[in-house]
């Protein structure tokens, strides 16, 4: 019987303390999300993206295909009536195109931070407040927020979200140190996607997946009404624990690009 006054004792129970020998909620059945793509779910542990984690997508260039990979979990999530936060996006989110992958749009919230400070504060308090069912953030413009105490407390902020969580990053980071359940490297592919392991908690690194590029971005024009709502409509203890001084930009109809006809 373990003593609860054991000071080594104490310190292994504290959250931010991984044991090699002891089976966390992460591997447990269950603990994860379809992708949507059986190929990559055979090479990921558990079948599927990791719950209440984080996973970092290292990708050599923004649109390569990175939305449509994770376009099945989202339209899963949203669908349910849980909410979708995009932070520090590199451009503004297509709502034709986020539509035709069959995301709810009602449930996309955009953030853009201004600096590192509330680009890491938003994060974290999104992860915290428990209003979250995913969150996507793009650390790659700013590297010096990714450093890898950052990283650790968003891992540990992350463990309060039900769903995945999904950080951006160069390419560079990729031989340094990370608390981050799964990692994989994006490559773009005439006519798809490769995907490379580099890490996942519990399971086998080094595999490769090649995802080929849906045609169904083409689509007709939203409706203003379905364009994404802003963040007051996050719960008061999110809204009430700091001055939020982060610009939140919804996709306005007039920003949207008009089909050309031929």
């Amino acid at each position: 019987m373990k003593d609860a006054s054991d000071p080594l004792e104490t310190i292994l129970a504290r959250p931010d303390i991984w044991q090699a020998g002891r089976v966390s909620a992460a591997n447990e059945p269950g603990h994860t999300l379809p992708s949507g793509y059986p190929a990559l779910d055979a090479a990921l542990h558990q079948g599927g993206w990791p719950r209440a984690a984080l996973t970092e997508l290292l990708a050599t260039r923004c649109g390569i295909g990175e939305i449509q990979l994770l376009a099945p979990t989202l339209a899963h999530i949203s669908r349910g009536g849980r909410r979708v936060f995009l932070v520090a996006p590199p451009h503004i989110p297509y709502a034709p195109a986020l539509q035709a992958l069959e995301l709810q749009l009602t449930q996309i919230v955009v953030l853009r931070p201004q600096g590192r400070s509330e680009l890491l504060w938003s994060l974290e308090q999104i992860l915290r407040s428990g209003s979250c069912g995913c969150l996507l953030g793009w650390l790659e413009q700013d590297r010096a927020a990714a450093d890898y105490a950052s990283m650790r407390r968003l891992q540990i902020a992350a463990r309060n979200t039900p769903g995945p969580v999904f950080l951006f990053r160069s390419p560079g980071p990729a031989a340094t140190l990370s608390p981050a359940a799964l990692r994989i490297r994006l490559e773009h592919e005439p006519g798809g996607l490769r995907l490379r392991i580099l890490k996942q908690r519990g399971g086998r690194a080094g595999q490769e997946v090649l995802i080929g590029r849906s045609s169904r971005l083409l689509a007709p024009r939203v409706l203003p009404a379905l364009l994404p709502t802003c963040v007051s409509g996050i719960g008061s203890e999110f809204q009430e624990s700091r001055r939020f001084s982060a610009t939140i930009q919804p996709v306005a109809p007039s920003s949207l690009p008009q089909p050309s006809m031929h």
